[in-house]
């Protein structure tokens, strides 16, 4: 044998269950990039134009002509999946002295799926927040004069969030179903007098999430909490002080599919993610190993519309 047996690469089941189920609350990229599983690492994705969204007319009279439409409507480009791993070495007189050897090994699989989940999450949010990708007129940057967080001026933020509504509905017929907004920014209109002032009279008497819902007619909001450090003592928001408005696709993750018109999708390779071990030191090191293999794609840009820079103080 070429190698010895304690040198063997061995997926683990019962790990790779529990890296498949578990999901980290606080992370949100899913809300914009819903995960659909692909089975090559490399593939032809569809790119959704404006008509993707299409009403069309269906209805046909007896001995009339089908509703034939143009066979190009969707454009198709390439994509890669790429491999991510992090592992954590565990020594013999470690194993010996865990009370419960099977929970501790459970815990470190969710310690390395956190960190390659907040890696996802921040590929997501990057792509989520670069203006430089978003089309004239499907964007608005907050100058200082109308800052979200100075309350002094008259600016409105659930006007200018239904303006961005009315933008994405413009190019593909469809409101936005989706709402992202970092920390920062909810944090300044959950106080805002604008929103304060159209709740006063409701029975709860204070702002929302289930309040903002209301007042924008937006079903899915989600607040991006997760932040990130380069240095282990100071730490950034992954979600700054932005907004993203998308339409997105929201069928159940079993019949989810790629050609479903939305703003974005995380193509996962089918079977991750999956933990394997392996043993080192004449096997007085186990090696626990955690691998995910994705890529995250903006599929439909005219589903989206940016505010950026909202805050200012």
């Amino acid at each position: 044998m070429s190698k010895r047996i304690d040198e063997l690469r061995m997926v683990d089941p019962i790990l790779s269950t529990i890296a498949q189920g578990y999901s980290n609350s606080s992370l949100i990229s899913e809300a914009l990039f819903p995960i659909v599983s692909v089975s090559k690492s490399k593939m032809k994705i569809p790119v959704f134009g404006k008509e993707a969204f299409y009403l069309r007319a269906v209805d046909r009279a007896i001995r009339a002509d089908s509703n034939r439409i143009p066979p190009t409507e969707i454009s198709l480009i390439d994509f890669e999946t790429q491999e991510r791993d992090l592992e954590m070495a565990l020594d013999h007189l470690e194993q010996e002295e865990a009370n419960n050897l099977e929970m501790y090994m459970s815990q470190i699989t969710k310690t390395l799926a956190d960190s390659i989940a907040l890696t996802r999450e921040k590929s997501a949010a990057d792509l989520a927040q670069d203006s430089a990708l978003y089309a004239s007129g499907m964007k608005t940057v907050i100058t200082s004069g109308d800052a979200f967080d100075d309350y002094t001026n008259t600016t409105d933020p659930i006007e200018v969030i239904k303006d961005g509504l009315e933008a994405v509905r413009g190019k593909i017929g469809k409101f936005p179903n989706t709402m992202v907004l970092g920390e920062s920014v909810f944090r300044v209109l959950m106080s805002h007098p604008k929103i304060l002032d159209k709740i006063k009279y409701s029975s709860l008497g204070k702002a929302t999430k289930e309040i903002l819902k209301e007042l924008t007619d937006v079903p899915n909001i989600e607040v991006g909490l997760s932040v990130y450090t380069d240095n282990g003592a100071s730490f950034t928001d992954i979600w700054q002080d932005n907004i993203v408005l998308a339409y997105v696709d929201k069928s159940v993750k079993g019949s989810r599919s790629e050609f479903n018109p939305s703003y974005g999708y995380t193509f996962r390779r089918q079977g991750m993610p999956e933990v394997d071990t392996y043993n080192e030191n004449g096997g007085k090191i186990k090696v626990l190993r955690y691998t995910d293999n994705y890529s995250v794609n903006v599929t439909a840009q005219d589903a989206a519309f940016l505010i950026s820079n909202t805050n200012h103080n």
